[in-house]
């Protein structure tokens, strides 16, 4: 008889130790993504030794529990290619320290990442090695952590919170080697401009190099997942109660401004996935940490205007917006001096943005250029721009949210934001993204886009 046939609950996830090494015959193990937190089989870099000695405080054992979970969804993320984005199926079996704790909350970490990746989910909790003491939240900082990947709305971010006279704290996730290096030059600029005690973490947490975990997909659904979490680790043992990750209302509804961001355009920061998160750190810890997007209901353009401000206006051209700086670099481009493709959505949405905010002398280069001569544009950076003016089209036929709810569901986020506010954003955006065509377009893209 087969493991399915006794229903076995299948398992594509094993965090093996000795805790789950005693139940691995209850379960269907499908060719597993074995991980190891500790010993000598160690594949997995979680960055939590580097938290407590920088800290020079313990984590509490919950905290890491969320940790390592997100860093398990992150791995297998990682190295799970999807298909034509179908759902892909993640059956893990972990231990904690509190199984009861854990198994409350279950279903709804399981829709959280369902929400946020559009896969489907199935936790198993073990009993680990028992907490000898339980979460308590005591708020001793003045620290309020911001999630700063070395963009422009993380950037802005900065810049927003020292007007509101809010202390930072960073906390960075290098995806990659240059990014790092792009962090790394952000802050030494930005604690020249606020002082040198500002305080940073650059925490790598991934799949040990050498360890042959390959990666495979590049999507990264749920980076914002362990993202948010790295936050809170930290904030929780360091007793913080605010995070803000933040990033511009537009892209963080996940509108489909393009047909082809239907399924690639993601949910990292959408409000309604804040606050399904927001109500796991409830239940776990109580209500002592705020997750907040302070962008929800400004355009990107609106965000970056912050940065034109003495100081921050040289920090626009390192600040990198391109997911394409590795195929790049494959592809020959010297990325010391050109990290931006020019074509990709996030490209445009950054150069619409900066045109608003009058910072275009200000601009990193870009590989390609939208701006210029029709002829010179490639095919997908023309396709994104056709497809953006249709969007524009649209939006502009509505004169309210109710009349937008059928072909823009996105909209409506639950009790999250008020849809309103959201829909006169998109409005705001559309208006700017005219604008940069009609001061910044070649005449003969804007003859083939039919634009006055």
């Amino acid at each position: 008889m087969t493991d399915l046939a006794q229903n076995k609950p299948p398992i594509t996830v094993l965090v093996r130790d000795d805790f789950t090494s005693q139940v691995e015959g209850s379960y269907s193990l499908m060719k597993p993504l074995v991980l190891f937190f500790e010993g000598k089989d160690t594949n997995i870099q979680t960055g939590l030794d580097k938290i407590e000695t920088s800290l020079k405080l313990k984590v509490n054992d919950l905290t890491k529990d969320l940790y390592r979970i997100a860093l398990a969804v992150y791995v297998w993320d990682l190295h799970t290619l999807r298909k034509s984005y179908e759902p892909r199926y993640f059956g893990i079996l972990i231990s904690v320290s509190n199984k009861e704790k854990w198994d409350s909350v279950k279903n709804h970490l399981e829709g959280t990442l369902r929400f946020l990746t559009g896969d489907t989910y199935d936790l198993h909790f073990v009993q680990g090695k028992k907490s000898e003491t339980e979460f308590k939240f005591d708020k001793r900082s003045e620290h309020s952590v911001l999630l700063f990947s070395g963009g422009l709305d993380s950037l802005a971010g900065f810049k927003w919170m020292i007007d509101k006279n809010l202390k930072p704290l960073l906390v960075s996730h290098p995806a990659m080697g240059l990014i790092s290096s792009v962090q790394k030059d952000l802050v030494s600029r930005l604690r020249s401009i606020v002082g040198n005690d500002l305080p940073w973490y650059q925490i790598r947490a991934t799949s040990r190099s050498g360890s042959k975990l390959t990666e495979k997909e590049h999507t990264q659904f749920s980076r914002s997942f362990l993202y948010l979490t790295m936050g809170a680790t930290l904030a929780l043992t360091l007793g913080i109660d605010r995070e803000f990750i933040c990033e511009n209302g537009i892209m963080a509804l996940n509108i489909p401004l393009t047909a082809s961001r239907i399924y690639s355009n993601t949910r990292t920061v959408h409000p309604k996935f804040l606050m399904m998160y927001q109500e796991l750190l409830d239940s776990l810890f109580g209500h002592c940490l705020s997750i907040e997007n302070p962008f929800v209901t400004k355009t990107k353009g609106e965000v970056v205007k912050l940065l034109d401000s003495s100081g921050y206006r040289d920090l626009v051209k390192i600040a990198v917006s391109c997911p394409n700086i590795t195929p790049l670099r494959w592809g020959g481009v010297a990325t010391s001096k050109i990290r931006h493709c020019g074509i990709c959505l996030p490209c445009i949405i950054r150069r619409v943005a900066i045109n608003y905010a009058n910072l275009w002398s200000d601009d990193a280069q870009y590989k390609d250029d939208v701006t210029g001569t029709y002829a010179q544009i490639p095919k997908e950076g023309k396709k994104l721009l056709f497809e953006m003016m249709d969007f524009a089209r649209q939006i502009d036929k509505f004169s309210d949210v109710n009349e937008a709810f059928m072909e823009f569901p996105q909209f409506y986020t639950g009790e999250t934001v008020d849809p309103c506010q959201l829909f006169d954003t998109a409005k705001r955006q559309v208006d700017q993204f005219k604008d940069f065509l009609a001061k910044r377009a070649d005449s003969s893209l804007k003859q083939n886009l039919h634009v006055p």
